[in-house]
């Protein structure tokens, strides 16, 4: 999704703040609670449970002077948990909100920062759900464009299919082929489902398994001269066997669950030597991730976790 599809503009306030909320409960799960009411509660419009984030929303049609960003600041300051208070706003921020960003870093004893336009894009990217809701339309035409490029590829991966079973009838002499076959014969579609089994079992033997010796293995199990001269009947057999062979050679896998686990422990065990407190450990996840909690995280987020930790363990 790119600027050019949504243009936060056309939100009203409350809408923006809605949105908002929802793309932080989907960013910190239940850890984010979101303050009622108008403008917030006292400059907050919601915040992680120990308030040591806080989160502030600036919506506007016609951009206003970046110094009238920072206005609320003044109403946190004194909470003593706060680490970081984050502005939430519908463009991105001006060189000068930056800067203007940058002194109050100097002269406060928490973080601050400021984020726009193209973090909300990229996390409507990744959430649908609230894409759709918020922006139905522009969600219904991707929809539409997905479902076209799928049944282009599918339409393409069918063809290139087709093409290779021909290759392979006509590389088995088939001058006398098609007056041979016999009427209850495989049926080019279960020949094709057939072929697509026997490549993933070549792929994951590293093709130990080829073509060749799966095909000669079949013939010889139905004692046919002709694979493809298989009565049809016997093809759910068939599958069940390819089936079996297929889990017997193929390379160990780990699946994206077994990995998240597998992950997650490292970083708890990394914790532990690290020595970080709860509010600690939190904090750098966030900081690397922008997620309060290692659950919310995707694999490639937990091995970033993972590989900063490593680091500051290098360097006790």
């Amino acid at each position: 999704m790119n600027a050019n599809e949504i243009n936060l503009q056309t939100l009203t306030d409350k809408t923006f703040a809605d949105l908002c909320h929802a793309l932080l409960s989907a960013v910190h799960g239940a850890c984010y609670k979101a303050v009622a009411g108008e403008g917030g509660d006292s400059g907050i419009d919601g915040f992680i449970e120990d308030r040591s984030i806080i989160y502030q929303f600036k919506y506007y049609k016609a951009r206003p002077r970046p110094v009238t960003f920072l206005k609320d600041i003044d109403k946190v300051a004194h909470l003593q948990e706060l680490k970081q208070w984050i502005l939430l706003i519908p463009d991105d921020p001006t060189p000068k909100l930056y800067q203007l960003i940058a002194k109050e870093k100097a002269i406060r004893s928490f973080g601050i920062d400021v984020l726009g336009k193209t973090w909300i894009l990229s996390l409507l990217d990744k959430h649908k759900d609230i894409r759709e809701r918020f922006f139905p339309p522009i969600a219904k035409e991707a929809t539409v464009k997905r479902v076209i490029h799928l049944t282009e590829c599918n339409a393409q991966r069918h063809e290139k299919m087709l093409n290779e079973i021909k290759e392979e009838i006509k590389s088995k002499k088939p001058i006398k082929v098609s007056a041979e076959r016999p009427l209850n014969s495989l049926t080019p579609e279960h020949i094709r489902d057939i072929l697509d089994v026997i490549k993933r079992i070549e792929k994951g033997s590293n093709k130990k398994y080829s073509y060749s010796v799966v095909l000669k293995q079949l013939k010889n199990k139905y004692n046919v001269s002709n694979w493809h001269f298989i009565k049809d009947h016997n093809y759910g057999e068939i599958m069940t066997w390819l089936d079996r062979y297929y889990h017997g050679v193929k390379k160990s896998y780990i699946s994206p669950l077994q990995a998240r686990k597998t992950l997650q422990g490292v970083i708890k065990s990394q914790q532990k030597r690290l020595g970080l407190n709860d509010r600690e450990y939190r904090d750098i996840l966030f900081k690397i991730a922008e997620k309060t909690s290692t659950t919310q995280m995707d694999i490639d987020e937990l091995k970033r976790v993972k590989d900063e930790f490593n680091i500051r363990l290098g360097s006790k």
